[in-house]
């Protein structure tokens, strides 16, 4: 797959990040007369970091040529979805490093810049700082244990291509060994 492949998510995310840029700079001069405003201003801030976040995974893992699964519809929250049983280490320390740069460089800019004496300054830093705790509680642990383990985890998302721990499911039911009706006891 190459960047054409994510055109539709490219106009879709270049739109959020656009507006996110400019309702940012247009509260930068002084704060939105709204509360409503001033949070949505926040949000689509913070949302700017996500998917800076994420277009740098995503640029990694294609700059190293893995093989992704891009989702069927534009407006999925995900960009793309890992193929762990088909990529090496390498691909995916290639793609997970991108992404934790990215983060590092919107907490930084998020450090400098931010009018945190603002409400939407302030919601911005908070999203912003959730998504980047996030970053640091579930996915830099995967990332070391794929280093300690010289494996790539499973990081399917699920509906989004192939999944192994789904994979698994559907075998076990299609052999007997889970029933198929979901639980009820005989």
């Amino acid at each position: 797959m190459t960047l054409r492949d994510w055109s539709p998510f490219l106009v879709r995310d270049g739109l959020l990040f656009g507006l996110a840029l400019m309702a940012g700079a247009a509260a930068m001069g002084s704060a939105p007369a709204h509360t409503a405003l001033a949070v949505a201003t926040g949000v689509l801030v913070g949302l700017a970091a996500y998917l800076l976040h994420e277009w740098a995974h995503l640029l990694g893992a294609l700059a190293a040529r893995a093989r992704v699964h891009r989702p069927a519809r534009w407006w999925s929250p995900f960009l793309f979805s890992f193929d762990s049983r088909e990529n090496s280490i390498r691909q995916f320390l290639a793609m997970t490093l991108p992404g934790f740069a990215a983060t590092a460089v919107y907490v930084w800019g998020f450090v400098e810049f931010l009018p945190r004496a603002t409400l939407w300054g302030e919601t911005a830093w908070r999203v912003g700082l959730g998504l980047a705790l996030l970053t640091l509680v579930v996915e830099v642990p995967i990332a070391l244990w794929a280093v300690v383990a010289r494996r790539v985890p499973a990081v399917e998302i699920p509906l989004l291509g192939p999944h192994p721990l789904l994979d698994q499911l559907r075998a076990a039911r299609a052999t007997g060994a889970v029933r198929a009706d979901r639980g009820k006891t005989s």
